[in-house]
C-alpha cells in the first residue's frame, strides 16, 4: 500500500466491486491517498479496476446490470475495432442476448459511453440524455441487421449530421441537470462519482463546523455531518411512538443515524430519502460501525441561515450565578460550531443595579432549536435570542 498505492487500491477495489458501502469507503481513501479515480469507459475499461498512467481506471464489472459475458461480448467488439465510436454500430456486432437496454442504460448513465461522442466539449449532462433516448433504437437497430446479416443481406447507412451518434443523429433532448446525473450515477454504480450533491455546501459545512463522515473518530461525543438521506426505515418503540433509522451518506462514506420519538416528533417533516441534511447528535464508533443517536436533524438549506449567528443569552442575577455559567459552558461543548456566544447579565441586587455584557471568546456554537431549549432548561424561557 505504500510503496504501490495505485495497485493495491486497483486490487482492492476489484474485490470489492461488488460491495457499494466498501467502494466507497475505498474511493474516499483513494482521494486521501492522491490516487485518481477515472471514471468507466468502454474504450478504456476492463471487467476489473486496472492501473493506468492517469490514474486506477473504473471496471465494467462494477456497474450495476451489467454481466461478465455483456462485458466480454463489448470487449470482444473493441478489440476487433480498436475504439468504440458509435452506441448503433456497437448494437450491431455484440450478443444482443446479453448486451440489452438495461447493460446500455446503466452504462450510459455510469459514463461509460462519454468518450464515444465527437463532442469536445465535453458536454456529459447533454450527451447522456441524448444516448439514453437513443438506446431502443439502437437495439432494434441491431438485431434487424443482425437477422438480415444472418440471412446474408445488408443495409446501408447514411450520416444525417455532424451531432451524431457514429451514423445516426442525435436527439433533440434536455440536458440533465446536475442532480438527474448524480442520480443517475448512483443508480448505476451505487454511489456518486462525478460529483456529490452535498459538495454544493461543502463551504457551508466548514463554517459550521460539520466534519466528514469518514473523519468522525471514536470518542468524540457529539457529532455534527451533512449528508443526503439514502435510506429510511420508520419504527416504532414497544409504547407505539414513532422513530426511525436513517443512512446519511456524503462523499466520502455512509453511517446510521437513529432518531429517537423525541427529535422524530420535531423532524419528522424533514426526513425523507434523497433528502439532503444537516445532522447532530451523539456519535456511537467502534472499528466496525458507526452511528449518531440524532438530536436535531435539519434541511441542508438552514446552513444559509444559521452559520456565524451570535447566540445571546439574558440573565439576571442573584437568579443566576455561577452555576449557571458553568452549566451553560458544559452544554456548549456539546454543540461546537462557528457562531459566537454573548451573555447579558443583569444585576439587579445591586444599587444602583449594574448591566453586565460580556462574548465569549472560548465559547462558539452551531445554531439549532435543540440547543435553544437546552439553554433555556438552564436559563428559563425567554432567555434566549438569535443575532
Amino acid at each position: 500500500k505504500a510503496n504501490y498505492p495505485r495497485h493495491f487500491m486497483a486490487a482492492l477495489l476489484t474485490i470489492e466491486s461488488q460491495n457499494t458501502d466498501k467502494l466507497a469507503l475505498y474511493l474516499g481513501e483513494c482521494r486521501d491517498m492522491g490516487v485518481p479515480i477515472l471514471a468507466p469507459d468502454v474504450n478504456e475499461s476492463d471487467v476489473a479496476f486496472k492501473i493506468t498512467p492517469d490514474g486506477v481506471r473504473f471496471g465494467l464489472a462494477a456497474v450495476k446490470n451489467v454481466g461478465e459475458g455483456a462485458i466480454r461480448s463489448i470487449l470482444k467488439r473493441r478489440a476487433a475495432v480498436g475504439r468504440i465510436d458509435s452506441l448503433y454500430r456497437l448494437c450491431e456486432d455484440v450478443d444482443l442476448r446479453l448486451v440489452n437496454k438495461r447493460v446500455l442504460e446503466s452504462l450510459v448513465k455510469a459514463g461509460a459511453f462519454d468518450s464515444i461522442v465527437r463532442d469536445r466539449a465535453h458536454r456529459t449532462h447533454l450527451r447522456r440524455a441524448q444516448l439514453t433516448a437513443i438506446v431502443d433504437r439502437g437495439l432494434e437497430h441491431g438485431g434487424r441487421l443482425q437477422r438480415d446479416r444472418d440471412r446474408g443481406q445488408t443495409q446501408l447507412f447514411e450520416a444525417l449530421d455532424d451531432d451524431t451518434d457514429g451514423d445516426v443523429a442525435l436527439p433533440d433532448v434536455e440536458p440533465w441537470s446536475d442532480a438527474e446525473q448524480l442520480a443517475n450515477e448512483k443508480e448505476a454504480l451505487g454511489l456518486y462519482l462525478s460529483g456529490h450533491p452535498i459538495d454544493g455546501y461543502r463551504d457551508q459545512l466548514e463554517a459550521a463546523g460539520a466534519s466528514a463522515i469518514n473523519a468522525l473518530a471514536a470518542g468524540e461525543g457529539q457529532a455534527l455531518v451533512g449528508g443526503i438521506i439514502c435510506g429510511y426505515r420508520p419504527l416504532k418503540t414497544k409504547r407505539g411512538a414513532p422513530m426511525a433509522v436513517l443512512t446519511l451518506e456524503d462523499r466520502g462514506g455512509s453511517l446510521e443515524v437513529v432518531v429517537f420519538p423525541k427529535t422524530y416528533e420535531r423532524c419528522a417533516t424533514v426526513l425523507a430519502v434523497d433528502r439532503l441534511v444537516l445532522v447532530a447528535g451523539k456519535l456511537d464508533k467502534d472499528e466496525e460501525t458507526a452511528r449518531i443517536m440524532a438530536d436535531d436533524i435539519r434541511p441542508i438549506e438552514s446552513l444559509d441561515t444559521s452559520v456565524g449567528r451570535t447566540l445571546s443569552i439574558y440573565l439576571s442575577s442573584p437568579r443566576h450565578d455561577r452555576n449557571t455559567l458553568e452549566a451553560l459552558a458544559e452544554l456548549f461543548t456539546t454543540h461546537r460550531g462557528p457562531g459566537p456566544v454573548r451573555v447579558q447579565l443583569d444585576l439587579t441586587e445591586r444599587t444602583p443595579a449594574l448591566r453586565v455584557r460580556a462574548r465569549l471568546t472560548e465559547a462558539r456554537v452551531r445554531a439549532s432549536e435543540h440547543l435553544v431549549l437546552a439553554v433555556e432548561k438552564i436559563c428559563g424561557e425567554g432567555t434566549v435570542s438569535w443575532l
